[in-house]
This record gives structure tokens, C-alpha cells and sequence, in this order.
């Protein structure tokens, strides 16, 4: 099923990308990503319907970046406002 390919490659590759820009918080998105993927093939095993595998895959990874977007500019808010009161 292609539509459970990307979220489980894309997964994968932010592994490495954690250890080469020294986030770890990567590996989290990473793990969230490839169940995103797991979660799709759950469903096209239990033979539901492809419109709602993408619809699973594409819903539960939007909402994995979306997280880390939130989690990782909240962070930088939060590094900034130590900085500003050292």
C-alpha cells in the first residue's frame, strides 16, 4: 500500500538526522511517524476501505508535525526567555 511507504520512510530517516543535528527530540517524531504508518497498515489489514488508510496516515502525521512545531517553538520561547533574564 503506498500510502503507508512515506510515513514509515520519512520515519526512519529522522533517525539518523537526530544524532547528525544533535535533537533527540527527533527520534520522538520519528517513533510517532512510523506508528502513523503501523496504525494505516492495521486498518488495510483489517481490510478498511484505502480512502480511510490515507485518511488515518495522513491525519495522525499532520498532527505529529504539527506537535513537534509547536514543541520545538515553544522551546526556543522558552530558551529565549532564560537567556534574556541571565
Amino acid at each position: 500500500m503506498p500510502v503507508l511507504i512515506p510515513p514509515i520512510v520519512v520515519g526512519l530517516h529522522f533517525l539518523p538526522l537526530a544524532a547528525v543535528f544533535e535533537q533527540p527530540r527527533l527520534r520522538v517524531l520519528a517513533a510517532l511517524l512510523i506508528a502513523a504508518g503501523a496504525s494505516g497498515m492495521v486498518v488495510w489489514l483489517a481490510n478498511g476501505p484505502d480512502k480511510t488508510v490515507r485518511f488515518m496516515v495522513g491525519l495522525i502525521s499532520a498532527l505529529c508535525l504539527w506537535g513537534m512545531a509547536i514543541w520545538t517553538v515553544t522551546g526556543a520561547a522558552s530558551s529565549a526567555e532564560r537567556g534574556v533574564r541571565e
